[in-house]
């Protein structure tokens, strides 16, 4: 009979909250009006018949005067690529420039995580406290190809700008930037999550970007997912004068490999199953003992991702009993939830944006793109209002890269200076929405009442166990 050993490693993120689609729960009519709200609380408070902050002058200016310094700290990170949990050079790099600026309280090291920093800017008294997010490892062989020396230049330049808005207007509350490290496939921020980081900060909102070779966006929709390792155990045996004899660990994993093809017929087309087969075998003529392959599991949002779990176990189980041998179906910890956008922040940072000269769709069409991709910032979004704008890249030639994130060619253009520019934008852009929830009047309410509706209950999958 066959055995099955199923083990979960235990997860360590804390209680993550189940959010639906904000599309499915706001219509167009309803988006327009939190839209037309925020634009009458940010125009009532306005001295020059504009639909900006006052402040956004100063803060544009600001992150101007200090763009030779951001240039350098871009290119630095791009042209020293450093693996997460590894990026010594990077986190040496920023910590080192915080604790040169004034006003600023450096700590290295947080969460008893190597690589991660905190930085803190104390404004006049109690008030809201703005995280921004600051992201550095790269990608294995393919070195920056995600563009993350862009999203930490964004938010140190973001972070700085608030900053001095709050110190030259003497502005309650704080401006934090957190060194989060280790975002691909590690959870950087998941750790951090659990070791309480964000929750001893006492943040109101979290903000960060994202390059992409595709089209500019406040919104961000990500995918959750969660890794497996499988490992399946048999029996030896003489291929051709006594396989009988054998219990064959390679059949079962391609069994197991072949089920979830044939799954996919039946799955919804946002879900993604996607591995490969490690190990399987090392002799020609012996029947294999052991097997195993490591596979990612994706889906709209944690309940999908819950029941789509158990189908792609269900397919492993099967290669173990049509075989006999023993399974070991081993889930990763710090699995990465669907990130969830706060449709008022976008507004605030699609202002800023625009202001710019960019150009975005109208959110309640924005809001209708399938997710892609995962990021360990969609658990922070189901803990606090959040925003991770994506931003269109381009090589030096102005030309967008043909393919994208996690590939060569975006890794090149990741170093341009037309990106770095870009990135500039969007430091602006974050700063106005951090200095928008620091200064309008119960702007920071809706957001965090916008935040509660959409809550939904906390599922087991991240729980620990």
């Amino acid at each position: 009979m066959a055995r099955y050993l199923i083990t979960r490693i235990p997860n360590m993120a804390p209680s993550l909250l189940t959010l639906g689609l904000l599309a499915l729960i706001l219509s167009y009519n309803q988006h327009n009006v939190a839209a037309a709200n925020t634009h009458h609380v940010l125009t009532s408070r306005q001295s020059n018949n504009t639909t900006l902050s006052p402040f956004f002058t100063s803060i544009s200016d600001y992150v101007d005067s200090i763009t030779d310094e951001l240039s350098s700290i871009n290119t630095e990170i791009h042209s020293n690529p450093e693996l997460g949990y590894e990026e010594v050079k990077a986190h040496d790099l920023l910590s080192s420039f915080m604790e040169e600026q004034d006003g600023w309280t450096v700590t290295r090291s947080v969460g008893n995580i190597s690589t991660a920093f905190m930085a803190v800017f104390e404004g006049s008294g109690e008030g809201p406290v703005v995280g921004f997010n600051a992201e550095y490892d790269a990608l294995p062989e393919l070195g920056h190809a995600c563009g993350h020396n862009l999203i930490a230049t964004a938010s140190l330049g973001g972070a700085l700008a608030a900053a001095e808005v709050m110190r030259t207007e003497n502005l309650a509350g704080k401006i934090i930037l957190f060194g989060t490290p280790a975002e691909e496939s590690l959870g950087g921020k998941v750790k951090m999550l659990e070791a309480g980081v964000f929750k001893d900060a006492n943040i109101s909102v979290s903000l960060i970007s994202h390059p992409t070779s595709s089209g500019d966006s406040p919104y961000m929709i990500t995918t959750s997912t969660d890794r497996v390792d499988v490992e399946y155990y048999g029996k030896e045996a003489h291929a051709a004068a006594g396989p009988w004899e054998g219990i064959n660990a390679q059949d079962g994993l391609l069994l197991a490999n072949s089920a979830l093809s044939y799954m996919r017929q039946q799955m919804r087309p946002s879900d993604r199953v996607h591995g490969f087969i490690s190990s399987a075998g090392s002799r020609i003529n012996v029947i294999s003992a052991k097997a195993s392959g490591s596979y990612q599991i994706r889906a709209n949002d944690e309940a999908q991702l819950t029941n789509l779990t158990e189908r792609v176990e269900n397919c492993f189980k099967a290669g173990a009993l049509a075989t006999g041998a023993e399974l070991n179906f081993t889930i990763r910890p710090y699995g990465y939830a669907n990130h969830v956008t706060n449709d008022l922040l976008a507004a605030s940072y699609a202002t800023y944006f625009k202001e710019q000269g960019g150009e975005l769709q109208p959110a309640e069409i924005d809001k209708l793109k399938d997710p892609s991709g995962s990021t360990d910032q969609g658990n922070l979004s189901h803990e606090w209002p959040s925003i991770s704008p994506y931003f269109q890249i381009t090589n030096e030639d102005g030309s967008v890269p043909a393919t994208g994130p996690h590939t060569a060619l975006f890794e090149v253009a990741a170093g341009s200076r037309p990106a770095f520019e870009k990135s500039i934008v969007v430091a602006k852009s974050l700063a106005g929405v951090a200095v928008d929830v620091l200064t309008v009047d119960g702007l920071l309410e809706q957001i965090q009442e916008e935040f509660e509706k959409s809550r939904m209950p906390e599922l087991r999958r991240r729980r620990r166990v």
